[in-house]
């Protein structure tokens, strides 16, 4: 019986380790950490039967016994929880990502069909587009245009890239403004770096002509004080009008404004609690207090519409968390993905054809969902986009194009430097899927 017993404890931790290997290479990274744990356990608890056996506790059959029926226990729930995430994987990166280009490739060399059945769902994906809005006119999947026109404040977040501040606010806010809805537009970008003194009155350095007409002023004014005293005391640096300060000042003196906060969550907490105060509602007006000079500056809720965007989460470094009382002040607050319609619509104006943006856009939507799944350390921005396709529509290849301008983007990096060789060959194999011996083939013959 123990004999047997120790058979089977073999065989189940040998099956245990596949397993965890296979799910640590082909699953999402909650499998990854889940194996870890799992392993961890078993290895205490091999530890602790060893343990009790040596210390008479119970007898070495009975832990081997216990052993086998514990490993066995845990290799069923690792095959069921194996197939519970393989069915929930929208891709699966042990085939989809990370094996079926290479099939295809192959299938290539041996003159296979697969990439004539991709370049005819390519034609029918071109036929079957929608009727994308007029020229000049933003993508809005989202009706912002009524949260803008009433003038809600708004907070946009979403993944790098996808848009929120240009494609979104700014296009907006700049329709609103030609309709004389809003006035001026004024763009604050945040950063770690900017204080709340720096949102009231920004210093700026002196030009030496403009210091020594400066001088000359006061040497003038109090011609008893040496002219080395008054340059010390001068200094290199002034203060000018910040961009909060100038944005209420507009707005007291009766202009409509507009002002985003750009990545607002990267402003430091001096800064992010004087915008909170800034932005929230005292008796139907905003109020914005100086503390240098003490001024407080009154504006009807109507002068000033506030924006801003983020972005969330724990790969962005440098930022903060926004809480729940600055996140109380926004009347709307919406996550931007990327928009394939918008993307569409950038490659339609680039006049990029519409089968070489739908091969983009497959690639777009394979490496962003392997970013989901945790196998790419980012995502393929719309930014990127646009630069690809600007650079293939001014001659360059495909592959090369992108192997310069984006793709050790998406990859991470050891402790030296180098990249992640199994991302950079899924990356390749996408590639070569959409634009490898097959496109170049038919764009030879076309």
């Amino acid at each position: 019986m123990s004999n047997a017993a120790g058979v089977g404890a073999v065989v189940s931790y040998v099956v245990i380790l596949m397993l965890l290997i296979l799910g640590s290479r082909s699953f999402s990274g909650t499998f990854r950490r889940i194996s870890y744990g799992i392993f961890v356990f078993i290895t205490l608890s091999i530890f602790l039967l060893i343990v009790g056996a040596n210390f008479h506790y119970f007898s070495p059959a009975s832990a081997v016994l216990g052993m086998s029926y514990g490993l066995s226990a845990v290799a069923v729930f690792l095959v069921i929880l194996s197939l519970y995430f393989r069915k929930q994987k929208a891709i699966r990166p042990s085939s989809d990502f990370f094996g079926a280009r290479k099939k295809e490739a192959a299938l290539h060399e041996k003159g296979g069909n697969t990439m004539k059945m991709t370049d005819t769902h390519v034609e029918a994906a071109d036929q079957a587009l929608p009727d994308l809005l007029p020229p000049g006119t933003p993508a809005d999947p989202f009706s912002l245009r009524t949260i803008f026109e009433k003038g809600f404040s708004v907070l946009l977040y979403g993944p790098t890239g996808s848009g929120k501040t240009f494609s979104i606010v700014i296009e907006h806010l700049s329709t609103l403004r030609k309709e004389g809805k809003v006035d001026q537009i004024v763009m604050i970008p945040c950063s770690d770096g900017m204080e709340d003194y720096d949102l009231l009155s920004k210093p700026v350095p002196i030009g030496p002509q403009e210091k020594m007409r400066t001088m000359m002023t006061l040497s003038r004014e109090y011609h008893d004080i040496p002219l080395s005293v008054i340059a010390q005391t001068l200094g290199d640096w002034t203060r000018v009008e910040g961009p909060l300060k100038r944005v209420f000042r507009l707005a007291h003196e009766g202009q409509k404004i507009a002002v985003v906060f750009d990545e607002l969550n990267r402003a430091s907490r001096a800064a992010r609690n004087l915008i909170l105060k800034a932005i929230d509602p005292v008796l139907e007006h905003y109020e914005l207090h100086d503390f240098i000079t003490g001024d407080i500056i009154a504006v009807p809720l109507d002068r000033i519409q506030f924006c801003a965007t983020s972005n969330i989460g724990a790969s962005y470094s440098q930022t903060h968390d926004l809480d729940e009382s600055l996140l109380d002040r926004f009347q709307s607050i919406i996550f931007v993905d990327y928009n394939t319609d918008l993307e569409r619509e950038i490659f339609r104006k680039q006049g990029l054809p519409q089968g070489i943006a739908e091969r983009i856009m497959r690639v777009a939507e394979t490496l962003r969902e392997a970013y989901k799944q945790g196998h790419l350390s980012a995502p393929l921005s719309t930014r990127h986009l646009k630069n690809w396709g600007q650079a293939i529509l001014e001659g360059a290849d495909p592959l090369a194009s992108a192997r310069g301008l984006w793709l050790n983007r998406l990859i991470s990096h050891d402790q030296h430097g180098y990249p992640d060789e199994e991302q950079l060959q899924a990356i390749e194999q996408v590639l070569s899927g959409a634009f490898g011996p097959a496109w170049e083939s038919s764009r030879k013959g076309g």
